[in-house]
């Protein structure tokens, strides 16, 4: 009936009216709900004889539908119906009791809300019958909402009623909240101050009044530390100033945050002793807020020096802030004594900070360096490569030994070329072929073989060959990608060490991984003893219709770390 009286409005009137004196006492209820939507003082009459019903719910909502209209002849019945020791009062009653709009009908909410019979729905439907009221009831509303935790269905209620209200309405409850003497529910004042009224007139008084009050709790002052930023950060400096001397961390943190919203040139050089701050939530607070400096803003000692220390904090969290900031922030010329401080980053097992200092670095290099942030971490990242030679969709070429099998350092070699792609006249034909540069695309190390080729291939056979120079006899691992409809054959000093086929959901993965972009990838280490000295690895790699790429990194023999010892080509390696 409800859903009709919003798509017929007044016509449903009669229909609703008769509705009312069926003796279903739902059908009755609902007769009421749909007067009350489309039938204004008309419904009057109606719900004045409703309000003896024999049926509680039907009393209820005609009470509420009557409030509506005379909320001072409703207010009897339903102050009767809502005693303070009931356990359990109807939403309707709730909502008459907003619409009376009186002192009375508003202290028996309030007393609703607190009394200790109640269930734990009921702060929620006095929050939702507050909806109900004018404007008198926003100072009750205030008081309701800011005795619930922010992240409190309740208070989320409360503030999307109070956005509703205009803000002149709202500004003299929210000043009685923040100065009031009970503290326990300021934190949450100033949240919804900061939502729903964020004026400067209420950031003043609280700026001016909270600094000087000794007893406010420290997550109040954090609540007002953001709801100041939300304002205006730079007129409020000095109370972000003050609290920056927080013994609490938590706050200083926070103080921290509000005060690097503030635009300043010498940003550094402020928060110099907060980003070696003892607590690591403040010092993460400061070299993430100095993001926000000014473009020309920068340490004298320049930022990687200023760093040091950072990068050698014993807490992770502070560590990938200042990987982020000196990313974001450094200067390309740095590169290379960046990437010496960062080694450590780079050569150990802990994935999370080895790839973020990766990614700082080409960030830092305008992704100008990458094959040398992947040498950094351990993978060969500098080839010789020579392609394409023939192959199908059963991968029949991978088996066949190509040119740089027999004669590794030939000049050329020559290839027979099918195009695969349709269209247009075929261009098969011979190419010869030469070894040329090629080297990773990404910090991980890998290396796009179709797009090192001098021809466009859909099934193709390739050769990459390098060098990993030992300082002595060790046994390393190689960590070799491996993809589906692809193929690797490596060898190491002419010797045969690893040799992976995988044909299309063969690696399995789940729908997620087969629909990223390449499919579904694994990694298969392989034990390689290396000599002293030069070690010549070469790879045979194949497509037959998987994604082309060639990834492989030299760990240590036992730990997940790049292998001591041994260094890698970091430039492109002629006559090799």
């Amino acid at each position: 009936m409800l859903t009709l009286a919003k798509i017929q409005g007044k016509e449903m009137i009669p229909t609703a009216q008769r509705t009312t004196k069926e003796k279903d006492p739902v059908m009755r209820r609902a007769a009421l709900q749909a007067l009350d939507l489309v039938g204004g003082k008309t419904s009057a009459p109606v719900a004045r004889e409703l309000l003896k019903d024999p049926d509680m719910s039907v009393r209820a909502t005609a009470a509420a539908l009557y409030a509506s209209q005379f909320p001072e002849e409703a207010w009897p019945t339903v102050e009767r119906l809502t005693p303070p020791d009931k356990a359990e009062i109807s939403s309707d009653l709730m909502r008459g009791l907003a619409l009376v709009g009186s002192e009375e009908s508003f202290a028996r909410l309030e007393t609703l809300f607190h009394a200790p019979q109640g269930n734990k729905r009921r702060g929620r439907k006095v929050i939702q019958a507050l909806a109900a009221a004018d404007k008198e009831g926003i100072p009750l509303l205030v008081r309701l909402t800011v005795q619930y935790g922010l992240n409190q269905a309740e208070f989320q209620l409360g503030q999307k009623l109070l956005g509703r209200r205009d803000k002149a309405d709202l500004h003299i409850p929210l000043k009685e909240t923040l100065l009031a003497k009970e503290t326990r529910f300021q934190a949450s004042a100033a949240s919804l101050m900061a939502k729903v009224c964020p004026t400067k007139e209420l950031g003043d008084l609280l700026a001016d009044s909270w600094i000087k009050r000794k007893e406010v709790p420290q997550e109040a002052i954090r609540e007002g530390l953001v709801a100041l930023s939300k304002i205006d950060p730079l007129r409020y400096q000095e109370f972000f100033s003050h609290y920056l001397r927080s013994e609490d961390s938590e706050t200083r943190a926070m103080a921290v945050r509000c005060r690097g919203l503030i635009p300043d040139k010498n940003l550094f050089e402020a928060f110099r002793s907060y980003v070696h701050d003892e607590n690591a939530a403040v010092a993460q607070a400061a070299i993430e807020s100095l993001r926000r400096a000014p473009f020309d803003a920068r340490p004298k000692e320049g930022l990687l020096a200023y760093l040091k220390e950072s990068f050698r904090s014993s807490e992770e969290s502070v560590q990938l802030a200042a990987l982020d900031l000196l990313g974001k922030r450094g200067m390309s010329e740095d590169f290379d004594a960046a990437i010496a401080v960062l080694k450590p980053f780079l050569e150990e097992g802990e994935v999370l900070k080895r790839e973020r200092a990766a990614t700082a670095l080409a960030e830092l290099s305008r992704n100008e360096r990458v094959a040398d942030i992947a040498v950094a971490q351990g993978f060969l990242s500098h080839w010789k490569i020579v392609g394409p030679f023939l192959n199908d969709n059963r991968n029949t070429g991978f088996g066949k030994v190509y040119g740089p099998e027999q004669e590794e350092n030939a000049p050329s070699y020559k290839a027979e070329y099918r195009w695969e792609f349709g269209g247009g006249q075929a261009k098969d034909k011979e190419l010869d072929l030469a070894w040329g540069e090629g080297r990773a695309q990404t910090v991980e190390g890998e290396m796009h073989v179709a797009a090192h080729m001098p021809v466009p291939i859909r099934h193709a056979v390739a050769y990459a060959k390098t060098t990993i120079h030992s300082n002595g006899e060790r046994s390393v691992r190689l960590a070799i990608e491996v993809r589906e409809r692809a193929s690797q054959k490596v060898w190491v000093n002419d010797q045969v060490v690893a040799d992976f086929t995988f044909q299309h959901n063969e690696l399995g993965g789940t729908p997620a991984d087969r629909m990223k972009k390449g499919g579904p990838r694994s990694t298969k280490t392989v034990n390689v003893a290396l000599k002293n000295g030069s070690n010549r690895v070469m790879v045979k790699t194949a497509t037959f219709g998987g994604s082309w790429w060639l990834q492989i990194r030299v760990l240590d023999a036992k730990k997940n770390e790049m292998a001591e010892g041994v260094r890698l080509l970091t430039s492109p390696n002629k006559g090799t």
